[in-house]
């Protein structure tokens, strides 16, 4: 009797795996479309292969800064000349505040906000602690250069040869022998052209160097204050235009004879 109860128990057990087998052989994949419905949406969407989106990778701000830089440069090099002495015109208050917005952005307010970091870091000022080291503080030191450089652009280029009716250009000379050519470009930081044509004192150049240096003062950190470091900046500033304006006097004769530009 065990035994036949036994037999019974395996052919049931038996019968019962393969009906469950059939069930499984017969019953719809996920994949494959069930009775009317499809295919499973949720399914189709977590097999279907991954694509990137077709976004272009924004550009590096290293990248837009290499372009801009790029930009001025070339800017400088092809730029127009510098006028010469005979094309010297009288300029209006208005006219005035115009070379003063073109001196906002022109190449030669961000060369100089570059050569001011150079003497800055010559003179040991990068080790001020107030700050930070590496890249980042290198941008600030040039970032409060630049700031102050377009300080002294409203005082040169506007507001003291407007109140002291100076003309704040430079004018070439290329008439004279090399010697005196080069002589009178370095000499234009000292002397310069009232707006009635004659000659003057340069007052409204020394005077803008003095009023930067003493606004920069108000929010430049760890700066020492007083005469000294502003006749330091305005010694330094005049060299600085000096080489500048042997620059712009003989620019245009290298550019034409080794660059045919």
């Amino acid at each position: 009797m065990r035994f036949t109860n036994f037999i019974l128990i395996l052919l049931f057990g038996c019968g019962l795996a393969v009906a469950q087998e059939t069930l499984l052989a017969s019953a719809p994949t996920v994949s494959s479309p069930v009775a009317g419905i499809g295919p499973n949406p949720i399914v189709a969407i977590a097999e279907a292969p991954l694509v990137e989106p077709l976004v272009a990778p924004p550009t590096p701000r290293f990248q837009q800064m290499k372009n801009l830089i790029k930009l001025q440069i070339t800017r400088a090099i092809d730029g127009k000349p510098y006028p010469s002495v005979q094309e010297w015109q009288p300029l209006t208050a208005k006219e005035k505040f115009r070379v003063f917005l073109h001196s906002t952005y022109s190449p030669r307010t961000f060369f100089n906000a570059a050569l001011d970091e150079a003497g800055d870091r010559a003179k040991g000022r990068h080790l001020n602690r107030e700050y930070e080291t590496g890249a980042r503080g290198v941008g600030q030191h040039y970032g409060i250069n630049l700031a102050t450089n377009e300080t002294d652009v409203f005082f040169q280029r506007f507001l003291f040869p407007t109140l002291l009716r100076q003309d704040p250009r430079y004018f070439r000379n290329p008439d004279l022998p090399f010697f005196k050519r080069a002589l009178y470009a370095m000499s234009r930081v000292l002397i310069t052209r009232t707006d009635n044509g004659g000659q003057a004192f340069n007052s409204s150049r020394i005077l803008s160097i003095a009023a930067s240096r003493v606004v920069s003062d108000l929010y430049v950190p760890g700066e020492r204050q007083g005469m000294h470091p502003i006749a330091a900046c305005v010694s330094f500033t005049l060299m600085r235009d000096a080489g500048e304006n042997l620059l712009h006097e003989f620019w245009p004769d290298v550019r034409r004879k080794f660059l045919h530009r």
